[in-house]
């Protein structure tokens, strides 16, 4: 496989989550559609019916190579605590359909890291995505932005099904499924944690996880704050 192909790879996983936030507002549109005409009502069941048949071409693909990120990352200085808020925001839906909370925990002011606001968001996300998938219904996904004059961490943890050591072994790898299983039927192709790594590799930084079988999760992106990052610029 080309490197523009492996390259394609990498966008066509990260089409799933805003595909399935589609999939999952129209679905919450239409449990509550007492104030929409048929004709609103019928335009929302076709949304939710292109959104679930986009989900399924998405997990029919065969990716038989790991996929590659492009190389025109462009760095700048990047509030990440603003990105959080970002995140938060767009996987309420996701929460909601699965009645969890998804709780913005302490945000610190102004974390600042010089980065690729795009693959930063992507990483985040993937890591929200994932707390939200492996979690069963009901359960509570905090996030939280610390700062040093070192690092700036984002975190997410859950109380889910906690990791095996056979898991944390294969965690970054591309193509790994883990040993629990998505709790609502949402698509894996076993390569988001592996695009996160990644990511935070381009960016100095690394992905720090602390679990335990039966108790839960807490992921964690460690990056350089901006004030040592300044080689990037």
């Amino acid at each position: 496989m080309s490197n523009d192909s492996r390259q394609l790879s990498a966008v066509l996983h990260e089409l799933k989550n805003p595909i399935l936030a589609i999939e999952r507002l129209s679905d919450i549109l239409l449990e509550n559609d007492q104030d929409f005409s048929s004709d609103t009502k019928r335009k929302i069941e076709l949304i939710h019916t292109s959104a679930k048949e986009a989900s399924s071409y998405l997990e029919d693909l065969d990716f038989s190579s790991p996929p590659v990120l492009a190389d025109d990352f462009s760095f700048a200085p990047v509030d990440v605590s603003a990105l959080a808020e970002r995140v938060v925001e767009s996987f309420q839906p996701h929460a909601e359909y699965k009645d969890q909370t998804l709780r913005r925990a302490e945000f610190a002011d102004e974390a600042m890291v010089v980065g690729d606001e795009v693959r930063l968001l992507e990483a985040m996300k993937n890591i929200v995505n994932n707390a939200l998938k492996y979690s069963p219904r009901g359960e509570t996904v905090d996030v939280q932005v610390q700062k040093t004059e070192a690092e700036v961490r984002f975190s997410v943890s859950d109380s889910g099904p906690g990791l095996s050591e056979d898991d944390l072994d294969r965690l970054f790898k591309p193509f790994q499924r883990l040993g629990q299983q998505p709790t609502d039927g949402e698509v894996s192709l076993g390569l988001g944690l592996y695009l996160v790594s990644e990511i935070i590799s381009r960016h100095d930084g690394e992905v720090d996880v602390e679990t335990e079988k039966g108790r839960g999760s807490i992921f964690t992106l460690i990056l350089p704050a901006a004030s040592v990052s300044a080689n990037h610029q």
